[in-house]
């Protein structure tokens, strides 16, 4: 057998290419195929002829972040570090090296880039033929915000701290006025004179009776005080940020408001506890999971989110095809929601809480005649009981918030009295028409088919960034910062998707 020599110091005779040290199916030539489908004209253009030191390159920081998005949203630091000794890193800097404070920054400045990234990694994945548009699963997941539930603030405790602030300030210009500019040891000429120290004296006064209701101050609202009384500047940003708080606490019904990331709302979470979460929605192509659309809000509710969701898919990919399939779960059954569906003839499943119940085999009562067992049937256009029996209608009342159906074929039911009461049934569905149809129409079985798709659609993107990137909790404060995020991991989610793909069919 013959060894080896050790070649540690051996160096190249000629320039080596890094892409000859990484594997050809490598991801960041994927990261490298995004970035250059964009344009960067305008944003270099703010960069070129200012004055000061070079600034780098934006699509070699987009090229690092993204990279470092599909490795697990690594952080600046570890983005810096990985330029440094990781070849692929290296590769995508094109040797440089900068530091984490840029990278930082660049994530800030430049949040309309890593939108249209993630566009770009939707257009790369449908040609790539993963993207079909024929069934899109919308729906949401809470994820824990950057904040503690221990520092929060409320009303009170805010008028609390302003009048402090405020007493405290008034006292410091007083003073100032009252003492100018004597200070050391020597005792000040406005203090011999007795009308002066009167004044100050109670100014003490009243100061020390404010600083008693400090005592009614939570532990958050007294740090907060603590950091005010370092100087007058520090008096100042911390009172602009109270009304900042007050501002933020009036958007919310919400009672208290966290200090930490006070655009963060209190919701609860899977685990039934509550805490200060954002609400992150997506739309996916039930095909082979590409995410259509990301965005992330502090509504607690998904009530809302169905229409933004859908016009982010039409500003991604283009104009929906008439009757694509849009699922959602009870959390978005609407009027709103689903009087937009039919107005843009899309093909709406959106479950209702009784198909949500039977899905989850959770019986609301024990009673075999409930409305939940009662199922209408849109060939027959009528209601059929738990016994089999045809409901025909006898009348129906509607007006723009409920539907009621009535019928009298319960006369002769040997049932009638556990069922019905003086031989007639109502039925009453709440909703507008558009609504009702819904309702009526996921009463088939052929509807419930469809719309069972949405779960294997939308819920195992979900698991890939809670338990693969484990993203359990975001690392930004506020919705911009922290939307730029959320775009990141939708990022990485397609990214993934088509590398996985290319490699599996390779």
């Amino acid at each position: 057998m013959v060894l080896k020599d050790d070649t540690i110091n051996q160096q190249f005779l000629v320039p080596m290419d890094l892409r000859d040290l990484i594997p050809n199916d490598h991801p960041c030539y994927l990261v490298q195929n995004v970035v250059d489908r964009m344009d960067f004209t305008d944003v270099d253009d703010k960069y070129r002829f200012n004055p000061g030191a070079h600034a780098y390159s934006r699509k070699m920081l987009l090229r690092l972040v993204l990279m470092g998005s599909f490795d697990g949203g690594l952080s600046g630091r570890e983005l810096e570090r990985r330029s440094r000794t990781d070849v692929s890193y290296m590769y995508l800097a094109g040797l440089q090296r900068p530091d984490f404070r840029t990278l930082n920054r660049f994530k800030v400045e430049e949040k309309e880039l890593i939108n249209v990234a993630f566009q770009k990694s939707i257009l790369i994945a449908k040609e790539e033929g993963l993207v079909k548009i024929n069934h899109i699963a919308i729906d949401g997941t809470k994820i824990k915000a950057k904040a503690s539930i221990n520092n929060i603030t409320d009303e009170e405790q805010l008028k609390m701290l302003k009048n402090i602030l405020n007493d405290s300030i008034e006292l410091d210009e007083e003073e100032d006025k009252l003492l100018g500019d004597d200070s050391g040891n020597s005792i000040p000429k406005s203090l011999i004179d007795k009308e002066s120290f009167d004044k100050i004296s109670e100014k003490i006064e009243n100061e020390t009776s404010e600083s008693k209701n400090q005592e009614k101050l939570k532990s958050s609202s007294k740090k907060l005080l603590k950091q005010a009384f370092k100087s007058k500047k520090d008096r100042e940003k911390v009172l602009n940020k109270i009304e900042k708080l007050e501002k933020e606490l009036e958007k919310t019904n919400q009672k208290t408001i966290s200090l930490n990331d006070p655009e963060s709302r209190w919701m609860l979470n899977k685990k039934n506890k509550w805490e200060f979460d954002y609400n992150l929605q997506i739309g996916v192509d039930e095909y082979k999971g590409i995410m259509l659309s990301i965005e992330l809000t502090n509504n607690p509710t998904d009530v809302h989110e169905l229409i933004p969701q859908i016009e982010q898919i039409k500003e991604n990919i283009g104009p929906l095809d008439e009757n694509t399939q849009i699922s959602a779960d009870n959390g978005y059954s609407t009027d709103e929601n689903i009087e937009y569906l039919e107005e843009e003839k899309l093909d709406g499943y959106i479950s209702t809480r009784k198909l949500s119940r039977k899905l989850k085999n959770n019986k609301n009562n024990n009673n075999p005649y409930s409305k939940d067992n009662f199922t209408f049937n849109l060939k027959k256009d009528a209601y059929i009981c738990p016994e089999g029996k045809i409901l025909n209608q006898k009348g129906i009342y509607e007006n723009p918030s409920k539907t009621v159906y009535w019928t009298n074929e319960c006369k002769n039911c040997k049932l009638k009295e556990k069922c019905v009461k003086n031989g007639y049934r109502r039925i009453t569905d709440y909703g507008n028409s558009s609504k009702i149809r819904m309702l009526r129409k996921m009463e088939e079985e052929w509807a419930q088919k469809i719309y069972k798709k949405r779960s294997k659609t939308v819920e195992w993107p979900f698991g890939n960034i809670k338990r693969n990137l484990r993203i359990n909790e975001f690392n930004t404060i506020g919705t911009g910062r922290t939307n730029t995020e959320a775009k990141l991991l939708g990022i990485s989610h397609n990214l993934k998707r088509i590398h996985n793909e290319k490699n599996k069919n390779n």
